[in-house]
């Protein structure tokens, strides 16, 4: 592909991207499955236009409107440092080229070139986010918003259930992976580069799984023993799920449901990938009552759905989307989880409340409501905690630890239900 088809691509994936309202990362994927005459160096050129006009949409748009055509000119211009001439050679409407640029088009392009960047808004996200991102983060904000504006790193879950960090990172190095121990969790490994993991025999015999080290350290929080009981209460694709399963060696039991019943459509195939033996997925009844399993488990987890803030290293296109009304919404379905969640725990077991947000209003807000009307819990904590504990969890941020943005707070059971 030529430059200039490339920048084409991106506009209309990006364009893509904002009417479907479809995750970024499926939006790039299927463009590559429509386009197999793209080569790797085409498609990785691709999405990495498109990803840096996500993650400086903000900017961009104040500069230019919203419209995915003057977004992509905005990066060529603000983003690569391209010369008016440039840009209007890849706008050239020959082959696979985008139209020519109008006269506007020529006009803006010149106004972006002698643009004063001290004109740009002081931060890159929604307006009525920043008080919140501002309690969250204190003096750190710069920093933390910088950090979640970079490209992620690709973390492997390493599965214990068959084989040791060491062996696995042996197996990727016989394929040219180079990767290294992460920092925090003790079965991760942190990829060098990019590399397509699901095609290596170490992923495809269960060996290891992509997942973000915030996201181990999380499923590692639970402290699920072999024997105990235990119930995933938002299992989703069920990746916390198989963690646990390893850190219980296949014994004891897991229950894994979620309200959305599709989330869980992967899991069967991968329980066997991983040789999980100990997981049994069940359906979300309609009353929201476990029935049998009230008060039996020494462990929940409950992921709750949440705004997903702390993860626009990996899908900036979200921080755009989320709307102050949506939040609310989110709040009162994690005060309901939170209230089925309790019902199912054990007298001396936990209550793990993990977040991929960083916003207050979701973590250390909903703790706070849950504790001042339920006096039969507490928040624990451990001395071997992989981060600073606030009044009520552990907060992980990629600016501090490397990792996505979570928030997990422990509640421990000191009293019958």
């Amino acid at each position: 592909m030529t430059p200039a088809a490339r920048v084409a691509a991106a506009i209309e994936i990006v364009e893509e991207i904002e009417q479907a309202l479809r995750p970024a990362d499926d939006v790039v994927r299927q463009w590559g499955r429509s386009h197999r005459f793209a080569g790797s160096k085409d498609r990785r050129a691709i999405s990495t236009q498109v990803y840096s006009v996500l993650r400086r949409r903000g900017y961009y748009a104040n500069e230019v409107g919203e419209q995915p055509r003057a977004l992509v000119i905005a990066d060529l211009v603000l983003g690569e440092g391209k010369a008016p001439q440039e840009v209007a050679a890849l706008f050239s409407g020959e082959g696979h080229a985008p139209p020519p640029l109008s006269d506007d088009e020529h006009t803006l392009i010149r106004t972006l070139t002698s643009a004063d960047q001290a004109g740009l808004p002081s931060y890159d996200v929604p307006a009525f986010l920043l008080p919140q991102l501002e309690a969250a983060f204190g003096d750190d904000l710069d920093k933390a918003l910088a950090a979640l504006d970079r490209p992620a790193s690709l973390d492997l879950r390493v599965n214990t259930l068959k084989t040791s960090r060491e062996d696995a990172a042996a197996a990727l190095a016989a394929v040219n992976i180079e990767t290294s121990p992460t920092p925090h969790a003790p079965t991760g490994l942190r990829v060098s580069g990019n590399h397509m993991i699901a095609g290596t025999i170490a992923f495809k015999e269960g060996l290891i799984e992509p997942m973000d080290e915030g996201s181990q350290l999380a499923a590692a929080l639970v402290d699920a023993k072999p024997g105990m009981q235990v119930m995933d209460l938002c299992a989703g694709g069920g990746g916390k799920t198989l963690a646990i399963a390893a850190a219980m060696q296949n014994k004891g039991q897991i229950y894994a449901t979620d309200t959305d019943a599709r989330r869980l459509g992967n899991l069967a195939p991968r329980m066997k990938r991983a040789d999980a033996r100990n997981i049994q997925p069940m359906k979300w009844p309609q009353d929201s009552n476990f029935g049998e399993l009230t008060g039996k488990c020494d462990r929940v987890l409950i992921d709750v759905p949440c705004s997903g803030t702390g993860a626009w290293r990996r899908h900036p296109e979200q921080k755009w989307r989320v709307t102050a009304e949506e939040i609310e919404k989110l709040t009162k379905t994690q005060d309901a989880l939170l209230r089925t969640a309790s019902n199912l725990v054990k007298p001396g077991g936990r209550l793990v409340y993990v977040t991929c947000s960083v916003l207050p209003s979701e973590n250390e807000e909903r703790i706070d409501a849950f504790l001042s009307s339920n006096a039969g819990f507490k928040a624990v904590f451990g001395e071997s905690d992989p981060a600073p504990a606030g009044e009520f969890g552990l907060r992980l941020a990629p600016h501090s630890h490397g990792t996505d943005g979570f928030f997990v707070c422990r509640l421990e059971r000191t009293s019958t239900p």
